[in-house]
């Protein structure tokens, strides 16, 4: 993604004092706002309670490494495809590797 300088800054900072990514730290800082959101709206309309925890998990996601691997511990929308996602990340990596 394409960040103003200073917000770039500030990502690697703190991606680097928490010993992830800046890739990481932005997938984590994502994640979290949207759980936020999610619980938000869940409190101000408990009638939609149940469509809303469909969409994001209710407990915090959390994304780190484990042995050199990106692991996604959250619950996903139930229609999530993994294969689609593991298809466009493969995209996405060759795009920025052509892009070198």
């Amino acid at each position: 993604m394409n960040f103003p300088p200073q917000l770039q800054q500030n990502i690697e900072k703190w991606a680097t004092i928490q010993g992830i990514s800046p890739e990481d730290f932005i997938w984590q800082a994502v994640a979290e706002k949207i759980d936020t959101l999610s619980q938000k709206a869940a409190e101000k309309h408990p009638e939609q309670h149940s469509e809303l925890t469909n969409i994001m998990p209710s407990k915090e996601s959390k994304i780190y490494r484990k042995l050199g691997i990106l692991v996604l511990d959250a619950e996903l929308p139930e229609n999530f495809d993994l294969n689609t996602f593991i298809d466009d990340l493969r995209e996405e990596r060759i795009q920025d590797q052509m892009a070198l």
